[in-house]
């Protein structure tokens, strides 16, 4: 038996004694029953109120639920290709910034354009890489 439905039989048998309510008991009881089936409607709507709620929240956990799967499972694809590239990729050369000290990372072909942009502070790199070709051939 809900709540609403104790109020409701309550009231009903208050009803049927048929309680005088100009006597002071008769309004005590009026005024009980009244603040019984306020109460009895606040508490419905409560309840309802958390169901919601907790439908909401389940459909909040579902879905981050999902994200957070798609999100590990796209780190674990990055890093299976990370590793693959690693393996294909080319010997890479250390560069500090004249400028600014930062250090780049260069692979040949990045030596073989000439020049590369700082990406810290835009400073203009050069490679001459003439010098290197000469000590190969003694």
């Amino acid at each position: 038996m809900t709540v609403m439905e104790r109020v409701a039989y309550l009231k009903g048998l208050y009803e049927g004694l048929d309680i005088d309510t100009d006597k002071k008991e008769g309004k005590l009881l009026a005024g009980m029953l009244s603040a019984m089936e306020d109460l009895a409607e606040a508490v419905t709507d409560l309840k309802q109120q958390n169901e919601e709620l907790l439908d909401e929240l389940d459909d909040v956990y579902e879905e981050i639920s999902a994200i957070t799967e798609d999100f590990l499972t796209a780190d674990d694809d990055d890093d299976e290709d990370a590793e693959m590239n690693l393996d294909l990729e080319q010997e890479l050369y250390q560069v500090v910034c004249p400028t600014c000290g930062e250090v780049i990372y260069l692979d040949e072909d990045m030596l073989e354009t000439g020049s590369i942009a700082c990406g810290a502070c835009g400073e203009e790199l050069e490679f001459d890489l003439s010098r290197l070709d000469d000590s190969d051939e003694t």
